[in-house]
């Protein structure tokens, strides 16, 4: 994994953070992490820094909002009747919710309607006309939808519907001949075009009702932060504003305090993201969406108690359906290869389309590309897509719409709707689009820092905070701290959350297994954190949230002796068979599903193009089958689907993968000092036996410690030898001699392969 740090200051920048935290009372590390999110002047940070509604922009300056107020004022006057039309998100579940609340306050009794998934998103005129037929519809007023209707509002003004619009996304070509409010329209003063649905919903309930409208605010930060917008600018102010309504027990609402439970915890963006907004989501991705609405709109409290426990049991049963299709959408783009392209494609029609947003941006991370997942029934495909950075899916989209049936959203997600006759042609179009507007697709796997630290004190970290709310945008910072070779344990017996220091500092790595035997390594090592703060018995406490470990391969000299110790034991196993290549253009993956495999180390830099991939020892990353380089590798997980030997191994791996070995002749360092000469082996006998009885955690360690530099390869070999043949052995870590064993050196396979080897090879 490439680290990529932060913009490298210029001297009068470097000046301008210094009076940045002068004037405004901050250090100068918090200073500098605001310049480089473009705070980078006085102002700009006081703002940053003090998030209110005094900022908000007025509801005015949007186009519509007046036309709107005045429609809306007529229907009040003229008792008509109102339907307001949403969506089955988070986002429009809360616009559908604020709507309703807003009407009823300016003196209106409207009815809210939410459509399930299975009807698709967006205006359905067969829906409208059916609520219609119990009861006359005057005016509509659709939230989170609708820019993208315009045939659909042509239909319903001809059945003598007024419509007004109030959306975010994207305006297409042809737009609704109607009242429309979306910040995105071009031509318009309000400043900025980042509100959610939710948002623009708040923005006419304020041109309604006024101040009143703030009382909102917490559905407009759950909506902001659900549907993954920029917290940055007017969101920021929302989203902070919003949290203090969380986060005040006289404010909190019954249908949030039954969703947290009695976590007693501060509220914060990332609460909203991982804890409410997928059980709202959660009722939509169910085909029960209507469950979000009711449980904002009910007035009973025992009611509410129910509706929360149902969302609560969807998210559980919803976690578990996104589990099923991930595992069968990731098994097809692996045995079908989908991953050679730039943009997957992959379908099913017995998925559901509930769940297939989830599972895209999931697999965008496994892949690095862009994703779409598509799922339907008889000849009807409905897709979610998911992109990366650089590659805005809603434009190659539009590029192949003579190809759709529909589509919609933003430069990361977006929906498409196809017919299967479609499917491979749209499939074509789109690698086409994506290859020709944006190049190959970069799949490097890069995380983002700011700067390397040594230490990291409470009072930055409690400024870090004052960064809050976090999220798209705005992301929380991500420092990284070199270490050498440390020890992770289990925070407690059987958890698999492990704990090490760094310089003193304390990390938390969760699920931290997969990092203990790279954290052990005698090399250098970047350790990727994010800072947070724990409170424990009244104690404040400064702690490292692990995000990735990445080892420095530029001095291995240390890790030759561990390499060497794998290996050998290796040779205990018979080994397998591979094809030998001369060029690696012939062998060389596409991305994903190809492991790279170095014995000696110093082989790595033969290889410069491969040192851009995710480099690891003794351990590939387990699960996300990238293409990537493994030094020494102790297994082969299944998933890879090619395994390539870059120089000559010492063991070679049997599976179910193709496996390709280098036609390239050389030595291997590793074995060119390892002598198999008797006296050599007597030597070290005498030297192995005089230490019996001493701790043994692994040879490679027992010989670093008792034998010197010259001697420690020959004493490792001669170690995994005899213990092979049963001459020495280990009991509770503690090396032992068994006198009465007599056994010949040409019993042990260890020492047959390494004479095999060094004639073969040296």
């Amino acid at each position: 994994m490439k680290i990529v740090y932060g913009k490298t200051l210029e001297p009068n920048e470097e000046l301008t953070v210094r009076e940045i935290a002068d004037s405004c009372g901050i250090m100068n590390e918090t200073a500098r992490l605001l310049f480089c999110r473009n705070q980078n002047t006085v102002d700009k940070v006081k703002r940053f820094l003090s998030p209110s509604k005094k900022y908000f922009y007025d509801p005015s300056m949007l186009n519509g909002i007046k036309d709107a107020v005045d429609r809306i004022t007529y229907a009040k006057e003229h008792n008509q009747n109102v339907l307001v039309f949403g969506d089955y998100d988070a986002d429009g579940v809360c616009a559908t919710t604020i709507m309703f609340y807003a009407l009823k306050e300016f003196g209106i009794t409207p009815r809210i309607y939410v459509p399930e998934r299975d009807e698709g998103y967006g205006l359905n005129v067969d829906t409208v006309n059916r609520l219609a037929e119990n009861e006359r519809i005057d005016l509509l007023i659709t939230v989170d939808c609708g820019i993208s209707d315009a045939e659909k509002i042509e239909q319903l003004k001809n059945l003598g519907l007024d419509v007004i619009v109030t959306d975010h996304h994207e305006p297409p070509e042809i737009l609704p001949d109607c009242i429309k409010i979306n910040p995105k329209i071009d031509g318009q003063d309000y400043p900025f075009k980042g509100l959610c649905g939710a948002g623009v919903a708040y923005k006419l309930a304020c041109a309604l009702t006024g101040q009143k409208a703030d009382t909102y605010l917490d559905f407009v930060a759950l909506a902001t932060v659900a549907d993954s917008m920029d917290l940055v600018d007017e969101n920021r102010d929302i989203v902070s504003c919003g949290l203090k309504l969380f986060n005040d027990e006289k404010h909190l609402r019954l249908p949030f305090k039954y969703l947290l439970g009695d976590g007693g915890k501060a509220v914060t963006s990332q609460t909203l993201a991982y804890a409410i907004a997928p059980r709202i989501n959660a009722g939509g991705r169910m085909g029960d969406a209507n469950t979000a609405l009711k449980l904002f709109t009910e007035s009973d409290p025992n009611k509410v108690f129910d509706l929360a426990v149902k969302l609560n049991e969807y998210n559980i049963q919803r976690q578990v359906e996104c589990d099923n299709i991930y595992n069968e959408a990731k098994a097809r783009i692996t045995k079908y290869s989908l991953y050679k392209k730039d943009v997957i494609l992959v379908k099913d029609k017995n998925w559901s389309t509930g769940f297939i947003g989830i599972v895209a941006a999931k697999l965008v991370e496994d892949f690095a590309r862009p994703v779409i997942v598509f799922a339907g029934h008889d000849d009807f495909l409905k897709g979610s897509a998911r992109s990366v950075d650089g590659v805005n899916i809603h434009d190659a989209i539009a590029m192949a719409k003579d190809l759709l049936l529909g589509f919609g959203g933003h430069s990361q997600a977006a929906g498409v709707s196809v017919s299967e006759k479609n499917f491979a042609a749209l499939d074509r179009a789109l690698n086409a689009i994506v290859k020709r507007e944006y190049g190959k697709v970069d799949t490097e796997q890069k995380i983002y820092v700011e700067w390397n630290v040594k230490e990291i004190s409470p009072r930055f970290a409690h400024e870090i905070d004052m960064l809050e709310p976090f999220g798209v945008g705005n992301k929380r910072p991500v420092f990284t701290m070199e270490i050498g070779s440390v020890e992770s344990l289990p925070l407690r017996s059987g958890s698999v959350h492990y704990g090490f220091k760094c310089n003193d500092f304390d990390m938390l790595d969760f699920n931290g297994e997969k990092h203990v035997e790279t954290l052990k390594l005698p090399i250098k090592k970047n350790v990727v954190f994010e800072v947070n703060l724990s409170t424990f018995k009244g104690r404040e406490y400064v702690k490292g949230y692990v995000r990735a470990i990445c080892p420095n391969y530029d001095d291995v000299s240390a890790l030759n002796l561990h390499i060497l110790e794998n290996e050998l034991h290796k040779m205990t196993c018979d080994s397998g068979k591979a094809v030998p290549f001369a060029n690696l253009d012939e062998v060389r993956g596409s991305g994903f599903g190809t492991l790279y495999v170095i014995t000696d180390p110093k082989n790595l830099y033969k290889y410069p193009e491969l040192l851009k991939l995710n480099v690891s020892v003794f351990e590939p990353e387990r699960d996300k089958f990238y293409d990537c380089v493994v030094v020494s590798p102790k297994t082969i997980p299944e998933g890879f689907n090619r395994v390539v030997y870059l120089d000559k191994p010492l063991y070679i791996f049997n599976g179910a993968w193709e496996s390709f070995v280098t036609s390239e002749q050389g030595s291997i360092s590793l074995v060119e000092n390892l002598s198999v000469e008797r006296d050599a082996f007597s030597e070290c006998f005498a030297k192995i036996k005089a230490l019996t009885g001493k701790l043994i955690k692994s040879s490679a360690d027992f010989a670093l410690k008792h034998f010197n530099e010259k001697q420690r390869a020959m004493g490792l070999f001669a170690m995994k030898v005899f213990i092979e043949l049963g001459i020495f052995s280990t009991d509770k870590g503690v090396l032992v001699f068994n006198e009465n064993v007599k056994n010949a050196l040409t019993n042990s396979k260890v020492y047959s392969k390494i004479v095999l080897l060094k004639g073969q090879y040296v």
